[in-house]
């Protein structure tokens, strides 16, 4: 008896093993990639699109802010990919915009400027739609400097976003960098008719504080925010991470001792952190071509369905003290 249960148990770890997802249902009809290919920050998308593609990745995540939008195009249109082969996910800026300075806020109460700036990036892009298009972020990244309450701008851009998902120029519409706070107040909104498909956000094992260098305004603490992703968990509003790597703790020695063990890299045991967790993720790949071709591959092998961490290994790497390591390179 005690044989056979371990038989079944077995055929039961195996089977879980082998359904490690490489898509989800944001939306009906609308199966997002699990992992993206990031392309801010010194992710490089000339050289990180084409190794990213050709090793099995899918999803291309950028944004207005990012200004490589044009370059992510020439990219794809070098590789010949069917636009249906790929998940594209571009953000208007919103509450983002105070990150890049004073003067550069973006928060309307007109509905119509999310419209427009999504307009532009499919201009950018030479696309006639994307997959999905996020607010960047809320209004309260503004700080003082809020010209209009940032309640108001979030429902009212919020609105554009709608509006866009009506006219066919999005599959799918979400949000970036919103917290509880900000979630509930733009469910309540009395305009607000479809809810966030997805909330991106920083996520990490080891990552630092969310803050606005420009303003002060602070949207989570350290490491993960917790209370968030259970809020959108029980709002089924997918929880999608950026920063993994800049907070993957590399030189932890346990976390090293754990990759030997399952014969995975240490990127990867953060990746499958954060699938494990319930998220999706974005990652960027660097701008030096040979490293983005192994990152590319290495990323990607995370999906191995012989790979998955224990419920102690899961609960040592949720407990490690946030502090900020640095950035894969």
């Amino acid at each position: 008896v005690s044989r056979r249960i371990h038989c079944v148990m077995h055929s039961l770890s195996t089977l879980l093993l082998a359904a490690v997802p490489r898509t989800k249902e944001i939306a009906p009809g609308v199966h997002m990639p699990t992992m993206s290919l990031g392309t801010c920050c010194g992710s490089d998308p000339s050289v990180g699109v084409a190794p990213w593609l050709a090793s099995g990745g899918v999803g291309i995540d950028t944004a207005n802010d990012y200004h490589d939008q044009p370059a992510i195009a020439t990219a794809l249109k070098a590789t010949g990919a069917a636009r249906d082969k790929i998940f594209l996910t571009t953000k208007v800026p919103a509450g983002v915009a105070a990150l890049h300075g004073p003067g550069k806020l973006d928060c309307s109460l007109d509905p119509q400027r999310a419209v427009d700036v999504l307009k532009e990036n499919l201009a950018q892009l030479r696309m006639t739609h994307v997959d999905l298009v996020l607010l960047h972020g809320p209004c309260e990244l503004q700080g003082t400097a809020a010209a209009v309450d940032p309640a108001k701008a979030n429902a009212a851009q919020w609105q554009g976003m709608q509006m866009a998902l009506s006219s066919g120029l999005t599959r799918a519409i979400g949000v970036s960098n919103y917290n509880v706070t900000h979630l509930e107040a733009l469910l309540a909104a009395p305009t607000t008719r479809v809810k966030p498909a997805v909330n991106q956000c920083q996520m990490s094992i080891n990552g630092s504080a969310f803050c606005s260098p420009e303003t002060g305004v602070c949207l989570h603490g350290p490491g993960h925010d917790d209370a968030t992703i259970a809020f959108c968990r029980t709002h089924n509003i997918t929880y999608e991470a950026y920063d993994v790597m800049s907070g993957c703790p590399f030189h932890d020695a346990r976390l090293g001792a754990i990759a030997r063990a399952h014969g995975m890299s240490a990127a990867q045991v953060c990746f499958r952190w954060t699938l494990q967790r319930g998220a999706i993720l974005a990652t960027g790949t660097g701008h030096n071509a040979t490293k983005a071709a192994l990152h590319s591959k290495d990323d990607l092998g995370t999906y191995d369905p012989n790979f998955e961490l224990t419920g102690e290994e899961m609960a040592y790497l949720d407990g490690i003290r946030p502090q900020r390591e640095g950035v894969r390179t």
